[in-house]
């Protein structure tokens, strides 16, 4: 190890080149595959959550209620419709708010509505379940989450075409600075590295050591973007508990009952992301010195 603290010493601007340039596209992959994960799976939790739902009058028979739930059934269009009396929406109604006892004050049996809770087949029959609801005389509103998922949907994309053009340029850039180190070491060492072709060694054996030094910049730089990252979580997480009120923890995985979280983050998704950096950082450095190795080792 002190070998390659002493190889990296002997040129200190492209050590420190490679890894602030390291640094900021691990931090900007970083950013941009957090906020895709968490946006998809807040897609996947709002579609799981009752897609349209429809208000009764108080004054509409529960036999009608259960004839447009049939109806609805009936159209292929609906994967399931729950009913839910007032006696149930109150009591939602109390664990949803039982931290605020105003609003516990106001809240009657008689002032929530009885509803259907709707589960669409496909997000694009939302509006046609919603019109055919609305038609029923005893119907008094409805409601409908097709706006939220169809934003969350354009908001996901829009960062997935943004991340692949500009991750792209970075990984480049990285590519670039890599590549251009590897090669300025190698015809600064080209006497000793032709004496050592002469006598056999192998062009793995010459980029070896680059290799290592460049794995070692390559965990610098990780541990450097995921502090810059995690100081930004910190300071951020305020702010998104109060935008995300009412999302429950978010779990990717769980293996060996160990849960990989992404809302709200936790320590496993940590180690996964800084995995994940490492070894697409040891990718590029890998293609970058042995690209360089086969243009200028003969």
């Amino acid at each position: 190890m002190s070998e390659l603290f002493k190889a990296l010493r002997r040129t200190p601007y492209q050590t420190l080149g490679i890894v602030f340039t390291m640094s900021f596209s691990f931090f900007v992959l970083i950013l941009f595959s957090t906020s895709i994960i968490l946006l998809t799976q807040l897609v996947r939790f709002v579609q799981t959550q009752p897609q349209v739902t429809i208000y009764f009058l108080k004054t509409t028979p529960i036999s009608d209620i259960y004839k447009l739930r049939e109806t609805l059934l009936q159209s292929q269009k609906v994967k399931n419709a729950q009913y839910v009396s007032s006696e149930q929406a109150l009591k939602i109604y109390k664990d949803l708010n039982k931290n605020e006892p105003l609003l516990l004050e106001i809240a009657t049996k008689d002032a929530l509505p009885s509803s259907l809770e709707v589960f669409a087949t496909k997000p694009e029959y939302l509006k046609d379940i919603a019109e055919t609801a609305k038609k029923e005389p005893g119907v008094e509103e409805v409601a409908f989450q097709q706006d939220v998922i169809e934003s969350l949907i354009r908001v996901t994309n829009t960062i997935q075409l943004s991340a692949l053009i500009f991750l792209s340029a970075q990984f480049f850039v990285v590519f670039f600075v890599l590549f251009t180190a590897v090669t300025f070491k190698l015809m600064v060492r080209r006497d000793e590295i032709e004496i050592q072709r002469l006598l056999g060694a192998t062009r793995y054996f010459i980029i070896r050591p680059f290799i290592r030094e460049n794995l070692l910049l390559n965990g610098m730089a990780v541990f450097v973007s995921l502090s810059f990252f995690g100081v930004l979580y910190t300071f951020a997480r305020g702010q998104l508990t109060q935008f995300l009120i009412g999302i429950p923890t978010l779990t990717l995985f769980t293996f060996n009952s160990i849960a990989v979280s992404i809302w709200p983050l936790n320590i496993f998704f940590f180690i996964l992301l800084a995995l994940s950096t490492f070894l697409v950082g040891y990718t590029i450095i890998l293609i970058a010195t042995f690209a360089a190795a086969s243009k200028y080792i003969k």
